[in-house]
């Protein structure tokens, strides 16, 4: 531009009129150009403290993916429900619903002063409570967009324990758990998230929640199960392992899509904003996440062909297997190349399955695995960013791990943060459940008593039992079993009522669902015969009795053929079950389910007729 000038006044020095023009056009022009400078700089200036230029891009990405990360309930409860025996599926999402009813209201109250108050101190947060912004339009607007998608992290982190306690904790005492539950977890988030956090000061790394959320819910769930014992015939043989089969395979993958999609709001969204650098570090989050899974699927799929000598790929063991990389790739995310995501998903997914082996070996009752999931693959996720964490990585601040010349330093770290996270939900939950089990009890010495849902509750279906939900078979042997004067009232809201307070007696809901399913709707009997052992594998009595006169008892030839081809399937699945029991942990063969009768006639499955020992050693060998 100064060029330009010098130009004009050598050319224009001599002649005053075309000097005046000439100046208002070069003026006009520099203007022009100064303006689009002065454009140029706003448009792409830093956002400074007490500005909201800026945040509202941050803002609205924060507030996505907090919209993102809140349906992983759904995918909780789907995974949950169907992973869960028949008549606990409602249970099971009214569980998920009140999740974030009571989180909410605790972590508004109280939960996000603790983790991100101010003033604050290295163990905890001792203001904003509760979470109000008050009027200022950046303090307000940077508080909420925090609240929002730490509120979810709450969430995610109580609902973890739905599923390590389906089918026996009482629904009021998760209630109260889930109230109670976010002030603890609010600590381990102010340590590891806030930058005033003890371990975040000397340097410990997480990401995206690995110790807040998944250890410490991995380990809540664990004690909560020792507290409560497993299910009534889980691992004694009082009960067939039928009765413990998924109700839904089909919802536990729906489940497991569901989390997966919300897992990219879950890691991405940690970025906490788009401005600056930091979207470089959201979209590096997406595609390590994804590396992560991918790696965890195929060694998940590796798994399960090794187990099942190549025969068949359970779905328990890909649905767990993919969640454990997710898991491992949680604190990790953020500060790690791309190529590290396929080490970390692969152990994390060995690491969980295996977990999840071990303890259904040890007799702990866990119905959807996310003891082994969340708290086996976090842990390692944690003490994987002590391995590859990379400082040259843009966007983020931590030190090298082991891997990449850092030494031991981070890694001693991540050991510390995870050995704390563990130490203090053992203590909360063993206090918690210990505490109330005693007071509900009045037992000392058996707080058990006072956890657990009644016999009945565990037997019929919390659906029927608390919520008032009944197949259609249950309710027709309801009906069948009252008296006249009850029936011809059936209209009224008595009778409903009458049958949901004092059921009368008859088989349970397990065998009336396996009733159904194998298409006789009437014969509950020849279902206990089975379960009894009075029935061989053709459908016949025991040696020494005619079956041909039950048949005549019963009535016409149609009728014995209807009942002899019902007990025959039924027996070569039961068989079939008796031979896989206890090889592949919990809900190994769920895709037998007593739901799915066609599984009795799909090609290639003629082989259940044969020997439980021959049918192991055949799948096992």
């Amino acid at each position: 531009m100064d060029q330009e000038f010098s130009d004009f006044h050598a050319v224009h020095s001599d002649d005053a009129a075309s000097y005046c023009q000439a100046w208002e056009a070069c003026a006009e022009r520099f203007q022009y150009q100064r303006n689009l400078i002065e454009d140029e700089d706003i448009l792409y200036q830093k956002p400074y403290e007490g500005e909201s230029r800026g945040y509202a891009d941050d803002a609205t990405w924060i507030l996505t993916s907090s919209f993102v990360i809140f349906t992983m309930q759904s995918g909780f409860g789907l995974l949950e429900a169907g992973s869960c025996s028949p008549g606990f599926e409602v249970n099971i999402m009214m569980k998920n619903i009140v999740d974030v009813v009571f989180s909410a209201l605790t972590y508004y109250l109280v939960g996000y002063g603790i983790s991100f108050g101010r003033p604050s101190t290295p163990f905890m947060g001792k203001g904003n409570f509760p979470a109000d912004g008050g009027y200022d339009e950046v303090t307000s607007g940077l508080l909420y967009s925090k609240y929002i998608f730490q509120l979810s992290f709450a969430a995610t982190s109580t609902t973890i324990v739905s599923g390590c306690v389906a089918m026996r904790l009482k629904f009021f005492i998760y209630v109260l758990y889930s109230l109670i539950s976010v002030i603890f977890y609010s600590f381990v988030a102010h340590w590891v998230f806030d930058s005033t956090g003890w371990l975040y000061a000397m340097g410990a790394h997480d990401f995206a929640g690995g110790a807040p959320v998944h250890v410490f819910g991995g380990i809540n769930g664990l004690v909560a199960v020792l507290f409560l014992g497993p299910r009534k015939g889980r691992f004694d043989g009082t009960r067939p392992l039928s009765d413990f089969f998924p109700s839904s395979p089909t919802s536990q993958c729906f489940g497991l899509l569901a989390l997966w999609w919300g897992w990219i709001g879950f890691n991405c969204g940690s970025s906490f904003g788009i401005t600056d650098d930091r979207w470089v570090v959201a979209i590096r989050c997406a595609v390590i996440t994804i590396n992560s899974t991918v790696a965890g699927g195929v060694t998940s799929m590796a798994y399960t062909l090794l187990r099942t000598n190549g025969k068949y790929i359970i779905p328990d063991h890909m649905i767990n297997g993919i969640l454990g990389s997710l898991v491992a790739i949680t604190p990790a995310c953020g500060a790690i190349n791309t190529w590290a995501a396929f080490p970390i998903g692969s152990v994390g997914a060995l690491v969980g399955l295996g977990c999840n082996t071990l303890i259904c070996r040890l007799h702990l009752d866990d119905p959807v695995g996310a003891i082994g999931v969340h708290a086996g693959s976090g842990i390692w996720g944690l003490l994987s960013v002590g391995l590859f964490a990379d400082s040259q990585l843009p966007g983020i601040e931590v030190d090298d791990g082991l891997f990449l010349g850092g030494g031991f330093k981070l890694l001693g770290l991540q050991i510390l943060a995870t050995v704390v996270t563990i130490g203090w939900a053992l203590m909360w939950s063993t206090f918690f459940f210990y505490t109330v089990g005693v007071c509900i009890s009045r037992d000392l010495k058996n707080p058990r008593a006072g956890l657990r849902v009644h016999p009945e509750e565990e037997e019929r279906g919390a659906d029927w039992f608390l919520h008032g939900v009944t197949d259609s078979t249950a309710f027709h042997n309801d009906t069948v079993n009252c008296s006249d004067e009850e029936r011809s009232s059936s209209t009224s809201d008595d009778f409903f009522e009458n049958m949901t307070t004092q059921p009368p007696k008859q088989e349970s809901a397990i065998t009336s669902v396996k009733s159904v399913l194998v298409g006789n709707f009437d014969d509950l009997a020849s279902v206990k015969e089975i379960e009894n052992g009075n029935c061989d594998g053709d459908g016949n009595k025991e040696v020494g009795v005619d079956s041909s006169n039950r048949s005549s008892d019963r009535g016409s030839t149609h009728e014995a053929k209807s009942r002899h081809s019902f007990k025959s399937k039924s027996s070569r699945r039961e068989s079939f079950v008796r031979a896989n029991t206890g090889v592949l942990g919990h809900s190994a063969i769920s895709h037998y389910s007593p739901r799915d009768p066609r599984a009795l006639t799909r090609p290639g499955l003629q082989t259940m007729q044969r020997s439980s020992a021959s049918r192991k050693l055949e799948i096992y060998r």
